[in-house]
């Protein structure tokens, strides 16, 4: 396993066990609906980016009717369990899942109708690149539509964050809503909005801290062992406090690109 991976397979045992198989975030398939609320996928290709254990592409092409869903990531330790998920789901003839290098998207311009993302874009450290690119490959009439792991303003908030971050071991570059707003603005979108999901990923994150540190916990010991259940108990609880205090704020992002 490359020495740069952020998700080996303990995390992701982890990660499932909190939030679902196939999902690395949380909300599972209700909220990979909440984030598309409106949009109808039906005859259109989609790109999924990051598409982590493959739960978000199967909801895009077996609930929501995608018709194609190219699914993208950087990390390979995740391939393999996506892979499988998607064939299980007998949707393998539909849903096209690749490894790429982190950098442009490879895609031709105007080639995309929508462009998904749950929760990885806290990944990528050049947001306004990113949305370039996004911008680039859709087609115009085309919708980005995801979610995104963003940080709150004011004291409080951000010492939140801060402390949050030191104790968590993923690589993050974070953003306000207003922040992405702007850049997407700047890049060009048209009717981009934000939809705050602090509320209600503050009442989930309570609630899986006392199913982790109650149900939970004897199984995910016997599963990843003590010696790494117990230091990411330690990051759980700062991530609910981040969340409580208003630091850490889940936000729905959206925006078109213009038809002329």
């Amino acid at each position: 396993m490359p020495a740069d991976t952020q998700y080996p397979d303990h995390f992701i045992e982890r990660l499932h066990a909190v939030w679902g198989e196939g999902f690395l975030s949380p909300g599972g398939a209700e909220e990979v609906a909440e984030i598309l609320r409106g949009i109808d996928l039906h005859g259109k290709t989609v790109l999924d980016v990051g598409f982590g254990t493959g739960g978000p592409a199967i909801v895009l092409a077996g609930q929501l009717g995608a018709e194609k869903v190219i699914g993208i990531d950087v990390e390979e330790a995740v391939y393999e369990r996506a892979s499988k998920a998607v064939q299980a789901a007998g949707l393998a003839s539909r849903i096209d899942l690749r490894i790429v290098e982190p950098g442009p998207l490879p895609f031709e311009d105007d080639s995309l109708d929508v462009v998904f993302s749950k929760d990885s874009i806290i990944h990528i450290p050049d947001k306004q690149r990113f949305f370039e690119d996004v911008f680039r490959i859709l087609r115009p009439g085309g919708i980005f539509a995801a979610s995104d792991w963003l940080c709150g303003t004011g004291p409080e908030a951000e010492a939140a964050i801060e402390e949050m971050l030191a104790t968590n071991p993923l690589r993050f570059k974070m953003a306000t809503a207003q922040d992405m707003a702007n850049t997407l603005t700047q890049t060009g979108f048209a009717n981009v909005s934000t939809v705050d999901r602090n509320a209600w990923y503050a009442e989930q994150v309570q609630e899986e801290l006392r199913q982790l540190t109650g149900p939970l916990y004897a199984d995910l010991v016997a599963k990843v062992g003590k010696e790494i259940v117990d230091p990411w108990l330690t990051v759980r609880r700062g991530t609910a406090k981040a969340t409580i205090a208003g630091g850490l704020r889940p936000t729905h992002l959206r925006a078109v690109k213009p038809t002329d």
